[in-house]
């Protein structure tokens, strides 16, 4: 992993997250004193479910990405799977487009000895469970009440039909990775005679030969996963779980601070609000998530308290996640330098 560009990005992002922090508070009109205060009052148990829910969702994922790399004969236990999948979190939130955290995978999967071909074909089928995730909660979330979507601003509809749109896309793209790989095959192939044409690559015949050895393994392992209707049902179930785990941050949340209504209402603008996040191609979509947040929330509950809903569910769900990401991965790091020198 190139270091000190994930570095120039941490800080790129924590500039980002101060920033969102301090808008959020001067537009909600109340101070930290007053968040403060609402913490030292609210209920311990609900916030604690909430932390558990945070640590679940980091979970989840690793134990999709360790069952499918099982299926292709490369068992790991799943503490690896966890360090995979805070590196995605960590290095996927501090990215622009969200997709920074799949060469951390790649290179902590590659010192565990796990083949190229391997590692792609797990990427690309959790990839698709993790988009038909989403997918299922935007959908049940509309279902849950209908009324939600129509309680937003033009803006804030638009930001979530484009981000349905675009996981829509991205999901058949995953699905056309693994129907069509010869397709896919003939795409780099092409790619690489054209970046010899314009003379960056020097050598295109090395590098069909490579993409020749690799799309063979690619679709081996594809096919052998492909006979594993169980592993994909884990697949798929992990990843609803984990945008499930996410979203009732939210509701636990609401009730730590003292509400008492309804949460389906709730839950469903959650689920309009992780959709509708992915719209603008900002580090760990700080901005655009706040923002359906806080004009979801408040159609439901008085505006001071909406706010207070979404600084300590955000706090959670997000930049706490976030950092116990990021320590994981350094620990990740240490470890395989101490390895190293063993």
């Amino acid at each position: 992993m190139d270091l000190k560009k994930k570095a120039l990005w941490s800080v790129l992002s924590l500039g980002i997250a101060v920033f969102t922090i301090w808008f959020v508070i001067k537009q909600s009109g109340m101070s930290l004193e007053d968040f403060g205060e609402s913490l030292m009052n609210a209920r311990v148990s609900w916030i604690m479910l909430s932390i558990l829910c945070m640590f679940l969702y980091i979970l989840f994922e690793g134990v999709s990405l360790i069952q499918i790399i099982r299926a292709c004969g490369h068992p790991r236990h799943f503490g690896r799977g966890f360090l995979y999948s805070a590196t995605d979190t960590y290095l996927s939130a501090i990215t622009p487009s969200g997709t920074g955290g799949q060469p951390g995978i790649i290179f902590f999967m590659m010192k565990d000895g796990i083949p190229g071909a391997v590692i792609t074909a797990a990427l690309v089928i959790n990839f698709v469970a993790f988009n038909l995730g989403l997918l299922f909660w935007a959908v049940t979330g509309i279902l849950m009440a209908p009324g939600t979507f129509s309680s937003y601003p033009p803006l804030g509809r638009i930001c979530i039909i484009v981000g349905f749109c675009i996981f829509i896309i991205l999901f058949l793209v995953g699905i056309l990775m693994l129907r069509k790989r010869e397709l896919i095959f003939r795409i780099a192939m092409k790619l690489v005679s054209f970046l010899h044409k314009i003379k960056i690559v020097k050598n295109p015949e090395k590098y069909h030969r490579k993409l020749e050895h690799v799309m063979e393994e690619y679709k081996t392992c594809v096919d052998v996963v492909g006979g594993h209707k169980g592993m994909w049902f884990q697949a798929c179930l992990m990843n609803i779980l984990q945008r499930f785990v996410q979203i009732v941050v939210t509701v636990f949340a609401y009730r730590a601070l003292g509400g008492l209504g309804s949460v389906r209402e709730l839950f469903s603008t959650q689920c309009l609000a992780a959709i509708g996040s992915t719209c603008v191609p900002i580090p760990g979509a700080m901005g655009i998530s706040d923002y359906l947040m806080i004009e979801g929330y408040t159609k439901l509950m008085p505006e001071e308290f909406a706010f207070q809903v979404q600084m300590l569910s955000r706090g959670i769900s997000f930049y706490c996640c976030v950092i116990v990401s990021g320590i994981t991965l350094v620990i990740g790091l240490l470890l395989l330098g101490r390895r190293k020198k063993k």
